[in-house]
């Protein structure tokens, strides 16, 4: 195993990092959608263990992966998007369908930094709308079920640096 020097990149020599302003979303094909409040996706993992008599883990399973997200869109976003979505799918309701989602972060002064999460197999569900008193826009917040997630995809590397399980699932990446 290398240094660490090595193993973790050093950070844009501009000084830049990653910030909500440099995210894109693309939502399956259908637009990019750039009035997003907020997203945020986890891998949860949740392995079976086994105690037999004793006090100490003596077997670990390989368990199973539990994607889920929320999606914070704001209100006027939402309505162009779920119009799109239903066009698409006949009406026949934004929660029945699965779609993908990806979330690409880049920075303009260095297009190398460029990463792209993939979210697969994606339904939404449990929106909340609503609002409060104040000048701040209204959004929609909703959950995500994702079938799986293709961390940190490059260019020169499509299926991503970082995976819960080695094997892929039945959903193809796009």
């Amino acid at each position: 195993m290398g240094q660490y020097s090595s193993i973790l990149g050093y950070p844009d020599t501009a000084g830049f990092a990653h910030s909500w302003a440099s995210v894109e979303i693309a939502i399956g094909g259908i637009k990019k959608v750039v009035a997003s409040k907020s997203l945020k996706y986890s891998d949860a993992l949740t392995m079976g263990k086994g105690f037999g008599t004793g006090p100490r883990k003596i077997i670990r399973t390989r368990g199973q992966v539990d994607a889920t997200g929320t999606w914070e869109v704001y209100r006027s976003s939402w309505d162009m998007l779920m119009k799109d979505v239903l066009a698409l799918t006949g009406n026949t309701g934004f929660s029945e369908q699965a779609f993908p989602i990806s979330v690409s972060y880049s920075e303009p002064s260095n297009p190398s930094l460029t990463v792209t999460d993939k979210l697969l197999g994606v339904r939404i569900h449990s929106p909340e709308g609503g609002g409060a008193e104040g000048t701040d826009a209204l959004t929609i917040t909703v959950q995500l079920d994702i079938a799986e997630i293709i961390w940190g995809a490059t260019a020169g590397n499509p299926l991503g640096t970082m995976q819960l399980s080695p094997i892929g699932s039945i959903i193809p990446t796009p």
